[in-house]
């Protein structure tokens, strides 16, 4: 089925974004640490708080989802860890306490992206015909490394050419760019079954 086919394709392009913005302060975490003249013990701090909100919000994202729908969940949680993504270089020129927000902000990044796994698990339960989810949901896992190569290689040079802010940026927008696609996707389709 053609629709099928395009969801396993916008949801590839979301784990994709998932782990780009995920990666962001791993690959900029030596910038970042000249920048605001961190320790490893700081920097340590910084990187570890993500996977504390990562796992708090796994069981709830999950029984979220199967109340109001996979597809809102996702959606909602990308917009909001595309908009962090994109204020957290202008947000640390407003704050003097780098360490207290950059740990926020992973804190809350880890928050936000816990839901994602879940939310695309009930998605894929509910849109997916049962004979195609084994392939759609190992293609759209696949996202995850894609991810980490794209934002690897991009993201090395930006960092390279324009500084640490552009990695943020680039993975934000790009996520805010899916998100708009994806919705008015989703919009072009409730409109044609109603």
């Amino acid at each position: 089925r053609p629709e099928s086919r395009v969801w396993t394709v916008m949801l590839l392009l979301g784990t994709c974004l998932l782990y780009c913005a995920r990666v962001t302060v791993p690959i900029c975490a030596v910038a970042l640490s000249t920048h605001f003249d961190w320790d490893k013990k700081q920097s340590g701090i910084v990187l570890s708080s993500f996977f504390w909100g990562y796992c708090l919000t796994q069981i709830i994202g999950g029984h979220i989802s199967d109340q109001i729908g996979g597809e809102k969940v996702l959606l909602l949680s990308a917009s909001a860890w595309g908009f962090l993504t994109v204020l957290t270089p202008l947000l640390t020129h407003v704050t003097s306490a780098h360490l207290v927000f950059m740990t926020s902000s992973r804190f809350l990044m880890g928050l936000l992206q816990g839901v994602y796994f879940p939310s695309l698990a009930s998605l894929l339960s509910q849109k997916v015909r049962e004979s195609e989810r084994a392939f759609t949901y190992s293609t759209v896992g696949t996202g995850s490394q894609f991810g980490t190569l794209v934002i690897g290689g991009a993201g090395s040079l930006l960092l390279d050419w324009y500084g640490w802010e552009s990695v943020f940026y680039f993975s934000g927008l790009l996520t805010l760019l899916w998100v708009y696609c994806t919705c008015k996707y989703l919009l072009s389709e409730s409109g044609k079954s109603s």
